[in-house]
């Protein structure tokens, strides 16, 4: 029997293992701060989350915002609670003065033993509605505005701790010894008590950018801070009983060149993929990554996304054996932005069926005032999300996947003989004549409407009969299509669709 606890699945590391099933992350959660805001109902959103089959919520650990951090969410951000229900995992005390937050300062030598009772409040109960936590350890601080809401800011804290930190930056490198001691306590403390649970994995950091700076010895620097912490937690779990997997987040990017007018980037992640202390590389906003050569890329923004970009991505990847999450894209709202949910249906398809381990959603439609994300409150830009829609439509590929041994399923890179103009796709096989073809039409990452319209697509199968039916990624809805024969080579013909559309090929058996 394998170990109960969420771990890289032992016969293919395209995904996991929990409770002794092949596992793959497939959520749109809120924006991280379920544990540490204590006016978000968790009971209510963790209801909404198993009702539609989510399985995965990120969790951060301390790092937060202010209410105007982010001016679409505003006070709504799940993240930016208000001062006086921040839970926190250190005690505060009076008599110095007020920390950043306008409240009392922290004491970073005295632990706040209702903030780990919470935190195993909330693991437990998202264990029993079948959902992995990914706990953040630390968060890039972005801004000196969201680092002093960090206690190790020299204005939050009574210790002295952060006064030899020069830039808040610097906070995601071993530059100031004073704050590495305190991440280490922390990192300690955290992994002790949470040690018990297996619905978890840790991530180091979300997001450790120094924006701007792309020269190697930046990229060096945090570099070594990961491997680090990763060492930290290692030797904390050594004598505990339980070890976890550690995830990176390869969000530090390198200049490489220049392609005309483009900058030609490449992530850290190549020594995370060979340190054998990271068992997961995390992504963010891959399919914004335009491909170059190697691992290089261009990347572009966020709403230049594009269809068809996660299959290079994680095809120029599949010689590292572990596993790659996509884990944080997000459904519009920042900076006005227009909503992105059948955008991000698509990521999810395509990230799965091109090998992803994972893939997560971040839903601003979870409020503080409305858990159940179902569009009750409006944003501080007056509009009101609604995020069922994308819950719903991931349910129902939940339950196609639910049809397949997930620990079998692997890319068939094969399959399409030819590129079909127009559309990005995706495709799985089981290796033994089950298939996954996934296509989407590009206007839906153009936020344009999409036409309906029929395709002819050339395939690679191994010969035999086939059966063949469609599967509707927005309803769920299937319809059998004619049966499909292969000498090596066939035709698929796939009825009107509009947006995208998913056909299940099955070899028939003698």
């Amino acid at each position: 029997m394998y170990n109960q606890t969420f771990s890289v699945h032992p016969n293919n590391p395209r995904c996991f293992l929990y409770r002794n099933k092949p596992f793959k992350i497939l959520t749109s959660a809120e924006h991280y701060g379920a544990v540490l805001n204590a006016d978000f109902d968790d009971d209510v959103y963790l209801r909404e989350m198993q009702r539609t089959g989510q399985n995965m919520t990120r969790v951060f650990t301390f790092y937060r915002e202010r209410d105007t951090s982010i001016p679409a969410p505003g006070d709504m951000n799940t993240l930016a609670p208000r001062p006086e229900a921040a839970v926190m995992p250190w005690a505060r005390v009076s008599g110095h003065g007020p920390a950043a937050d306008g409240l009392y300062r922290f004491d970073l030598d005295r632990w706040n033993p209702a903030y780990f009772d919470r935190f195993k409040d909330f693991l437990a109960k998202s264990a029993r509605a079948g959902i992995i936590c990914e706990v953040t350890l630390f968060c890039n601080p972005y801004t000196q505005d969201k680092y002093d809401l960090i206690p190790c800011s020299p204005l939050s804290n009574v210790n002295g701790v952060g006064n030899d930190l020069e830039t808040p930056r610097a906070f995601m490198t071993l530059d100031a010894p004073g704050i590495v001691a305190f991440q280490e306590r922390l990192v300690q403390k955290i992994v002790e008590e949470l040690n018990p649970f297996d619905n978890l994995y840790y991530e180091i950091c979300n997001e450790p950018n120094l924006f701007g700076n792309f020269q190697e010895a930046n990229e060096q620097k945090v570099l070594a801070w990961h491997a680090h912490l990763a060492r930290v937690i290692r030797q904390t779990e050594a004598t505990l009983p339980k070890r976890h997997l550690i995830a990176a987040n390869a969000h530090f990017v390198v200049k490489v060149s220049e392609d005309g007018d483009k900058t030609v980037t490449r992530h850290e992640d190549l020594d995370y993929f060979e340190n054998p202390d990271i068992d997961i590389v995390n992504y963010h906003y891959i399919a914004a990554h335009a491909q170059s050569q190697g691992l290089h890329f261009v990347r572009l923004n966020n709403g230049d996304a594009q269809a068809g970009l996660i299959w290079p991505f994680l095809r120029q990847r599949d010689r590292f054996k572990k596993p790659i999450v996509f884990d944080e894209t997000f459904s519009g709202i920042v900076r006005g932005d227009p909503e992105r949910y059948a955008v991000n249906r698509a990521e999810a398809w395509e990230t799965l069926l091109s090998g992803g381990a994972g893939y997560n959603n971040l839903d601003w439609s979870f409020t503080p005032a409305d858990e159940t994300g179902a569009g009750k409150i409006p944003i501080a830009d007056g509009r009101n999300l609604d995020g069922r829609p994308l819950r719903e439509w991931l349910g129902h590929f939940h339950a196609l996947l639910s049809q397949y041994d997930l620990a079998a399923l692997q890319p068939a890179v094969d399959l399409l003989s030819d590129e079909i103009p127009g559309c990005g796709y995706a495709a799985s096989t089981d290796g033994d004549g089950k298939y996954i073809l996934y296509i989407v039409d590009q206007n839906v990452y153009r936020l344009a409407p999409c036409e309906s319209r029929t395709l002819t697509v050339p395939l690679r199968l191994p010969p035999g009969n086939y059966t063949a039916r469609t599967f509707g990624p927005r309803t769920g809805d299937t319809e059998n299509l004619p049966a499909l024969q292969s000498d090596g080579t066939a035709t698929l013909e796939i009825p009107a669709f509009a947006e995208d559309i998913a056909v299940c090929l099955e070899l028939r058996k003698a």
